[in-house]
Protein backbone atom coordinates (compact mmCIF):
# COMPACT_ATOMS: atom_id res chain seq x y z
CA UNK A 1 0.00 0.00 0.00
CA UNK A 2 1.32 3.11 -0.69
CA UNK A 3 0.40 6.79 0.77
CA UNK A 4 -2.03 8.65 -1.50
CA UNK A 5 0.17 12.09 0.21
CA UNK A 6 3.14 10.70 -1.45
CA UNK A 7 1.83 10.46 -5.42
CA UNK A 8 0.14 12.65 -7.53
CA UNK A 9 -3.17 11.63 -8.79
CA UNK A 10 -1.97 10.36 -12.21
CA UNK A 11 0.88 8.91 -10.64
CA UNK A 12 -2.10 6.49 -8.82
CA UNK A 13 -4.35 5.71 -11.25
CA UNK A 14 -1.14 4.96 -13.27
CA UNK A 15 0.27 2.38 -10.47
CA UNK A 16 -3.28 1.16 -10.44
CA UNK A 17 -3.72 0.84 -13.99
CA UNK A 18 -0.01 -1.03 -14.32
CA UNK A 19 -1.24 -3.49 -11.78
CA UNK A 20 -4.53 -4.32 -12.83
CA UNK A 21 -3.25 -5.14 -16.42
CA UNK A 22 -0.06 -7.05 -15.13
CA UNK A 23 -2.56 -8.72 -12.85
CA UNK A 24 -4.29 -9.96 -16.10
CA UNK A 25 -1.10 -10.90 -17.71
CA UNK A 26 -1.40 -8.11 -20.31
CA UNK A 27 1.15 -6.41 -22.03
CA UNK A 28 1.34 -2.67 -23.16
CA UNK A 29 0.67 -3.29 -26.34
CA UNK A 30 -2.32 -5.36 -25.95
CA UNK A 31 -4.02 -2.90 -23.54
CA UNK A 32 -2.83 -0.06 -26.76
CA UNK A 33 -4.45 -2.72 -28.96
CA UNK A 34 -7.67 -2.97 -26.79
CA UNK A 35 -8.36 0.94 -26.33
CA UNK A 36 -6.95 1.54 -29.81
CA UNK A 37 -3.90 3.95 -28.65
CA UNK A 38 -0.38 3.53 -28.84
CA UNK A 39 2.17 1.56 -26.31
CA UNK A 40 3.96 4.58 -25.66
CA UNK A 41 0.89 6.29 -24.33
CA UNK A 42 -0.19 3.76 -22.24
CA UNK A 43 3.44 3.61 -20.82
CA UNK A 44 2.81 7.41 -19.78
CA UNK A 45 -0.20 7.01 -18.82
CA UNK A 46 1.21 4.18 -16.17
CA UNK A 47 4.15 6.57 -15.35
CA UNK A 48 1.66 9.05 -13.68
CA UNK A 49 2.72 10.89 -17.37
CA UNK A 50 0.19 12.09 -18.77
CA UNK A 51 -3.40 12.84 -17.80
CA UNK A 52 -6.24 10.98 -18.96
CA UNK A 53 -10.08 12.15 -19.25
CA UNK A 54 -12.63 9.68 -17.19
CA UNK A 55 -13.89 8.82 -20.90
CA UNK A 56 -10.14 6.90 -21.54
CA UNK A 57 -10.44 5.69 -17.79
CA UNK A 58 -13.32 4.07 -18.56
CA UNK A 59 -11.66 2.29 -21.95
CA UNK A 60 -8.93 1.23 -19.90
CA UNK A 61 -11.38 -0.24 -17.43
CA UNK A 62 -13.93 -2.01 -20.10
CA UNK A 63 -10.46 -3.38 -21.51
CA UNK A 64 -9.63 -4.67 -17.79
CA UNK A 65 -12.52 -5.76 -17.11
CA UNK A 66 -12.92 -3.57 -14.11
CA UNK A 67 -15.35 -1.02 -12.23
CA UNK A 68 -14.02 2.48 -12.82
CA UNK A 69 -14.02 2.93 -9.31
CA UNK A 70 -11.05 0.36 -9.08
CA UNK A 71 -8.64 2.52 -10.25
CA UNK A 72 -9.53 4.52 -7.05
CA UNK A 73 -9.40 1.88 -4.50
CA UNK A 74 -5.07 3.18 -3.39
CA UNK A 75 -4.67 -0.51 -1.94
CA UNK A 76 -2.38 -2.82 -4.43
Amino acid sequence: MYSSFTYTANQIVGKKIKFLREQKGMTQQELADLVKADRQYIYKIEAGKKNITLDYLDKIAQALQVSQSEFLNTNI
